[in-house]
């Protein structure tokens, strides 16, 4: 769902034009029970209320420049990710309840943002890579996916393009934007 940030992993290091790492795109996986990546291109935006109707912490409506391309998970952390972070002594034992809706392929819920970062924490020690949560300009990038409307499909809300919210569903059960990002 757009309105909940994704985990995001920076595996970028520009040594004199080298190419280090996937292109803006590509998806990939750093271990058998890590979330799928893809990999967001570097750009510039414009962050805020674009269209009106948003509240005073998304004015006033400014440019932002992405400088290099990084990766974000194709779709949110799901409960089966999670349950191996906590099974392999990481995410601080946290096991949230899932509401009766279901584990597995559908996204974690009730963790706070001091369990989210438990949880890059433990999938940058067992990848050796480097993963941390997005930052606000970030995210809003990735899920504009070079969009100027409310929503990447345009700006009326549509319950076959996104979850309304009142439970969770498996992830992948809607299209991708532009960039590869679902639900």
């Amino acid at each position: 769902h757009p309105d909940r940030k994704q985990v995001a992993v920076g595996l970028y290091k520009a040594r004199r034009g080298e190419r280090l790492g996937p292109i803006a795109g590509e998806t990939f996986k750093d271990c058998d029970v890590c979330p799928e990546m893809v990999v967001v291109p570097a750009g510039s935006f414009r962050m805020g209320d674009l269209n009106g109707g948003g509240t005073d912490d998304e004015k006033p409506v400014h440019d932002v420049t992405i400088p290099q391309p990084f990766a974000v998970g194709v779709y949110e952390v799901t409960f089966a990710e999670w349950d191996a972070c906590v099974s392999d002594g990481g995410c601080n034992g946290y096991r949230p309840k899932d509401r009766g809706w279901g584990r597995d392929r559908r996204p974690v819920i009730n963790v706070s943002w001091k369990d989210a970062k438990a949880y890059v924490v433990w999938l940058s020690r067992k990848t050796g890579e480097r993963y941390r949560l997005l930052s606000e300009s970030e995210w809003e990038y990735a899920a504009r996916a070079g969009t100027t409307t409310k929503y990447h499909w345009g700006n009326s809300f549509d319950n076959s393009r996104a979850n309304n919210g009142f439970k969770t569903i498996t992830v992948g059960g809607y299209a991708a934007n532009e960039f590869g990002l679902h639900d």
